[in-house]
């Protein structure tokens, strides 16, 4: 059995019927069904029971497709990494970014790697926590900057450097009729309308959190979230750094009270990644930069 056998006995599962997995596989349907035959000979057993409605996978195709994802995910890894290393000033690199990590350091991440590299072309998607691990994994993506603890996620196949750390404030706008009070308690605040970014990562951990609990709107769109709070007498929570120029230019003002709350972020990249030049360059931009965002 081989590579081919495998991705053959996905495309029958997948389509249940032979002819439907012939268009997929562009070949034909006699080929196609000796090719079958000739592994389930191999084989000893049936991969597939004939019913009239189309074809069902036996336990022992489901069984080969369940093992054959961490081989693929071999494959796919060991040819992204061949091309990283033949691609110096010229080739492409995939980054995935979680959307707070998009709103404040890719920006700049961005504007130093154009003017630091040739002909390279960078992908970039947006993504929550779970699926850039999984792109990751599966070598869809080289790096990925999101909601991560770097102490857990470090280890034999993936790097971690910890990247911003910031405390989780809450922002009112200017006006709001909280301001002015004497002192702040946190389920005084509760009566408003809360706003943030979608729970992940660390702040995932405060589904019991008197505020995190009770999200009026969850969103990762900080420009929309931000400028309802300007606009209106919603509470917005998130990481100062989000609010830097908001709160510079005292369009928001900060709640004096503690969420206790700490939102963290990690980068992380397979070591063979971060041995290329390309690899390596976009990392050494985001570890230079991050000390000019944490709080």
């Amino acid at each position: 059995m081989d590579v081919q056998d495998i991705e053959l006995v996905k495309a029958v599962e997948e389509e249940g019927s032979i002819s439907r997995a012939c268009v997929r596989l562009n070949i034909s349907q006699p080929t196609l069904s000796k090719k079958l035959a000739r592994l389930e000979q191999v084989l000893g057993t049936r991969l597939f029971q004939r019913y009239s409605k189309g074809l069902v996978a036996t336990d022992t195709a489901r069984y080969i497709l369940s093992k054959a994802k961490p081989l693929r995910d071999q494959i796919n890894e060991i040819e992204r990494h061949i091309e990283l290393i033949n691609q110096m000033d010229a080739g492409e690199l995939r980054l995935g970014v979680g959307p707070i990590i998009e709103q404040l350091m890719l920006p700049d991440v961005l504007r130093v790697f154009t003017e630091s590299t040739g002909n390279v072309r960078l992908s970039i998607v947006t993504e929550s926590e779970e699926t850039l691990l999984r792109m990751l994994r599966g070598s869809k993506l080289d790096v990925v900057v999101g909601p991560f603890q770097a102490r857990d996620q470090d280890g034999e196949h993936l790097l971690a450097f910890p990247m911003i750390e910031d405390e989780i404030i809450a922002v009112v706008r200017k006006g709001h009729p909280l301001l002015g009070r004497k002192s702040y308690k946190l389920l005084d605040l509760i009566e408003y309308s809360w706003v943030a970014p979608k729970a992940q990562g660390t702040v995932q951990q405060t589904s019991d959190h008197p505020v995190f609990s009770k999200m009026k709107i969850s969103s990762d769109n900080y420009s929309l979230l931000k400028q309802l709070t300007i606009r209106s007498d919603v509470i917005c929570a998130g990481p100062s750094a989000v609010f830097k120029q908001e709160l510079a230019d005292k369009f928001l003002i900060e709640v004096p009270v503690s969420l206790e709350v700490t939102w963290e972020s990690a980068l992380l990249v397979r070591p063979e990644t971060l041995a290329t030049p390309l690899g390596k360059h976009l990392v050494s931009l985001f570890t230079t930069l991050r000390d000019s965002y944490s709080n």
